[in-house]
């Protein structure tokens, strides 16, 4: 009998641990546990609780100014927690499972429990003080389930390039149909000869735009050997011809447009320019139109010079859908507009943590990580939120801000600009305010920027490492550049030689390597900023080749005519970076910022431009010599441009809007230096090419 009732207690206690994931682990062992010769009786479902009890529909709806993260009370009254002795244990559970502290054996069997639980359920969860160990559980589960079916599908769509051989590639019937970016692969004249042939042969089916793909890949090819006047009047041959089938969002229209319409800026032939800048306005997503804006604004207000420029219709919209971006920081200043100005009260900048009466993946990923930091386990929320960042497929613009601030609250700056990207994305008018600019542009490390600085701007190092590493000091690129600033290992050694690879995770350690070797590149580049950037990111050699074709006094024109995108972006995302940091510190009235303030004006390698721009935004009358360098943004071509120098050749094949301006050219057919290496956009391209200081 004494056996008897030993086994039949036996018995209930190990569905007992089952019944209950995981609560008193320490009880339960798992030796004891005997999954496969138990029957569970789960819970009823209809007792599990999973949709969201609100008093308001918009009780999760706040704005930037009145948002106050809820209370660990709040959280237990929203999931309807009775039982908080299992709620807290639940949540112990819960945290040690995101920390990763339990051991495979304790892991193995919480899965299991959680399994024979809630794993039946596949959209909604039903959270309740039994369930809330298995959040982490089943959303990664989830994730994974819909990872593995996407490389599936992905697999299983990839379509198979149709590769030519050498011999059909002469045959330009073999490109019909071809997409831009297939042909682009295929296309890539190692001389101007073959550059001349095969623009010869494009111009024959030009016109047909079943050729659309491969025409335009060969305009872009051909940028390779400008300024050579030879390849200038076969861009513009085929672009005429090519342009009626290049329609809004079609793969390479944006490209062609943009580029067609700054080689046509840069030799002085501004009014065609914008017929081509333009046409970019009109796609559906545009990735670059805050550059065609800028400089359709600018031909605007060179077109019309006694009109008030606040009325220029082009910088309006810019500083309106773009108000941080470079471009319209300086279309603020020629508009007589404090950038700041363009920013938005707090309360018109609306977020939210929950977006749905159901415990769907989004809800529970915000809920969990609002309860790690009300219990104020920091270390789980941070961990939480890191994971939420790399895998959550939200994309309610609402909800991406919530989880900027939220990753901001954490120190998770790396993660919080990256959600900040993709809430820009999403909204078509980008607003911002205050408060969102200081999420936008954190601050970690500035006094051992400070410390480290030596002769170059403080805030122009914290600029270069906010877009590098976004203040991640263990961030590691695919081309093994590493730490703060980015170094390649390679790179450290020839600064400095007894530093490791290791060490260069040390931020001290990587800021004082990286401030060496930008220090060497100003140096090089006789304090150029906008010079040393893109040598940073694209290659001293590509760099030499750009400097050639545009004039050397308009920085903005000479940043958007680079022909690799990532470096036009990571160009000019550093100079707005630059301006808005100083703005931000110009606020401040600390000791801090006001010795990075005095290192800032003291500094022997700074950016003039950014530097004029800020005094403008305080200043109403600035002396000669900032107003100049403010004023070359009119400055669309010249004879320091070997582009400009062939426009003459370009009359020939254009453009009779342009009568005005053609006089301001003087033509030198003699000019037709080649430069034989492509350089063209190249999005894949290893990035140890791409960037020498990776």
């Amino acid at each position: 009998m004494l056996k008897f009732l030993r086994e039949k207690v036996e018995f209930y206690f190990r569905a007992f641990c089952l019944l209950i994931p995981y609560i008193f682990l320490s009880s339960c062992s798992s030796n004891e546990i005997l999954t496969e010769n138990l029957e569970l009786t789960l819970p009823d479902q209809k007792q599990m609780q999973s949709r969201i009890e609100r008093n308001t529909s918009d009780i999760y709806l706040s704005n930037l100014n009145s948002y106050d993260p809820p209370t660990e009370s709040q959280l237990i009254e929203e999931a309807n927690f009775k039982n908080l002795k299992l709620y807290n244990e639940n949540a112990r559970i819960l945290s040690d499972w995101v920390l990763k502290i339990i051991s495979q054996k304790e892991k193995t069997q919480i899965s299991k429990n959680c399994e024979a639980l809630i794993g039946s359920f596949k959209k909604e969860f039903p959270l309740n003080e039994h369930s809330l160990a298995c959040v982490a559980w089943w959303l990664e589960r989830k994730n994974n389930e819909e990872l593995n079916s996407l490389q599936r599908n992905s697999y299983s769509a990839t379509t198979i390039t149709k590769r030519l051989t050498s011999k059909q590639r002469h045959e330009w019937e073999n490109f019909r149909g071809m997409s831009f970016s297939d042909s682009f692969l295929q296309i890539d004249p190692d001389n101007l000869r073959q550059a001349v042939t095969l623009s010869t042969k494009a111009l024959e089916y030009s016109s047909d735009c079943d050729f659309a793909g491969p025409t335009s890949a060969v305009i872009l090819r051909l940028e390779s050997f400008l300024p050579n006047h030879y390849a200038y009047s076969s861009i513009e041959k085929l672009y005429s011809k090519v342009q009626k089938c290049l329609l809004p969002n079609l793969e390479g229209s944006e490209k062609v447009h943009l580029r067609v319409g700054l080689f046509r800026l840069i030799s002085g032939f501004p009014n065609s320019a914008s017929q081509a800048l333009e046409k970019v306005l009109l796609e559906k997503e545009p990735q670059e139109s805050s550059r065609s804006l800028f400089w359709l604004g600018a031909i605007y207000q060179k077109n019309n010079k006694n009109s008030d420029p606040a009325k220029n219709p082009y910088w309006q919209k810019l500083v309106k859908d773009f108000p941080i971006s470079l471009a319209a920081i300086i279309s603020s200043q020629q508009m007589g507009i404090d950038p700041m100005e363009n920013l938005v009260p707090d309360d018109e900048i609306l977020l939210q943590s929950r977006e749905s009466l159901a415990w769907n993946d989004n809800n529970l990923e915000a809920f969990i990580f609002d309860l790690f930091r009300a219990r104020k386990n920091i270390s789980a929320a941070t961990e939480w939120a890191g994971y939420v960042a790399r895998t959550t497929s939200v994309g309610n613009s609402k909800m991406l801000l919530y989880w900027a601030i939220a990753q901001n609250s954490v120190y998770n700056y790396r993660y919080s600009i990256a959600m900040l990207g993709r809430y820009g994305k999403n909204e078509k008018t980008f607003k911002v305010s205050k408060n969102l600019l200081r999420i936008f542009f954190p601050k970690p490390y500035l006094h051992e920027i400070s410390d480290k600085s030596m002769d170059i701007d403080p805030i122009f190092v914290l600029s270069v490492i906010r877009q590098e590493s976004a203040f991640d000091p263990y961030a590691r690129s695919s081309a093994n550049a590493r730490g703060l600033m980015q170094i390649l290992p390679s790179t450290a050694k020839s600064i400095k030689r007894r530093v490791s690879a290791t060490q260069l995770y040390d931020p001290l350690t990587n800021l004082e390597v990286g401030i060496l070797y930008l220090s060497k590149l100003l140096k090089r580049y006789d304090g150029r900023i906008e010079y040393v950037l893109a040598a940073y990111n694209a290659g001293a050699s590509n760099l030499d080749k750009w400097r050639d074709r545009v004039s050397n006094d308009n920085m903005m024109l000479f940043s958007d005519f680079m022909p690799f995108r990532e470096t036009r972006s990571y160009v000019s995302i550093i100079l707005r970076n630059y301006y808005w940091y100083g703005r931000i510190l110009s606020e401040k009235d600390d000791s801090l910022a006001r010795k990075i303030k005095q290192q800032s004006k003291q500094a022997r390698w700074k950016s003039e431009s950014i530097l004029a721009l800020l005094e403008g935004s305080w200043k109403g009358n600035l002396d000669a010599q900032k107003r100049a360098i403010l004023d070359k943004i009119y400055i669309f071509g010249n004879n320091n441009s070997q582009l400009s120098a062939q426009s003459k050749v370009w009359k020939d094949v254009l453009l009779p809007n342009d009568k005005t301006f053609a006089g301001q050219v003087k033509g030198d057919e003699n000019k037709d230096k080649v430069f034989l290496e492509p350089v063209v956009e190249q999005e894949n391209k290893d990035k140890t090419v791409l960037r020498p200081f990776r």
